[in-house]
């Protein structure tokens, strides 16, 4: 019997569990049914993926106009692309980020979501979900690249959930150094120059109702650094 939950669930890796109990009920492939059905799971986590990040540059509640953009994973990506910028500038943002956790001595993974990765992701997903693949799965090479192409989905996204999602900025000053950073107007050096300036302390926040926690070492404002 499949491990596989009988019931959609909400969180973030769930369509990626599944995934994975389909792909190891494969037999490396050989069940090709079970392919198909980790083909969808993860096309799924992969548009679930989508639309976590969508709603985190969004920044703020979901309207009901907005879930006509989840309809489609192009319409999302290319949502995520209006709000966030390209690529260059998702990397940007993330190595920004990881500057500032780094001045706060966080050691957690901050990894930058490859949006042209989540697209190719999907698109090869859907090439397993269509019939041509029950059709041409009797070739053992077409099984076994369906098997490792579908592995390497899995990993992938197993990897960009276990990463911190997408940081928003609130402060305005902070947003701005931001983009500064992102135009190579500003470098590490000034970022760090600013988090010394004015001071820096995170805390984690949990959906689950847990008290809100500090994490990493506090900045403190220091007097000798100013802005002249």
């Amino acid at each position: 019997m499949v491990d596989v939950s009988t019931q959609h669930k909400p969180e973030l890796a769930h369509h990626i569990r599944q995934g994975m109990a389909w792909l190891s009920a494969s037999a490396e492939g050989e069940n090709t049914a079970a392919l198909s059905y980790a083909a969808f799971e993860l096309r799924l986590a992969v548009e679930r993926l989508a639309v976590h990040y969508w709603a985190a540059v969004l920044d703020r509640k979901l309207e009901e106009h907005d879930l006509r953009d989840i309809e489609s994973f192009k319409r999302v990506e290319h949502r995520i692309y209006q709000l966030a910028g390209h690529q260059r500038q998702i990397d940007a943002h993330f190595e920004f980020m990881r500057i500032v956790l780094g001045a706060m001595k966080i050691d957690m993974p901050l990894h930058a979501p490859k949006i042209g990765e989540l697209s190719k992701y999907w698109h090869k997903c859907s090439e397993l979900c269509h019939i041509a693949w029950p059709l041409s799965c009797s070739v053992r090479e077409v099984r076994k690249t369906a098997f490792s192409a579908l592995t390497e989905v899995a990993q992938s996204l197993s990897t960009q959930v276990a990463g911190l999602g997408w940081p928003v900025l609130k402060d305005a000053a902070f947003a701005d150094l931001r983009s500064r950073f992102i135009a190579g107007e500003a470098t590490a050096d000034d970022v760090l120059a600013h988090v010394r300036r004015t001071g820096l302390w995170a805390q984690a926040e949990f959906a689950d109702g847990t008290p809100p926690q500090f994490v990493g070492k506090p900045v403190l404002p220091d007097a000798s650094e100013d802005n002249t």
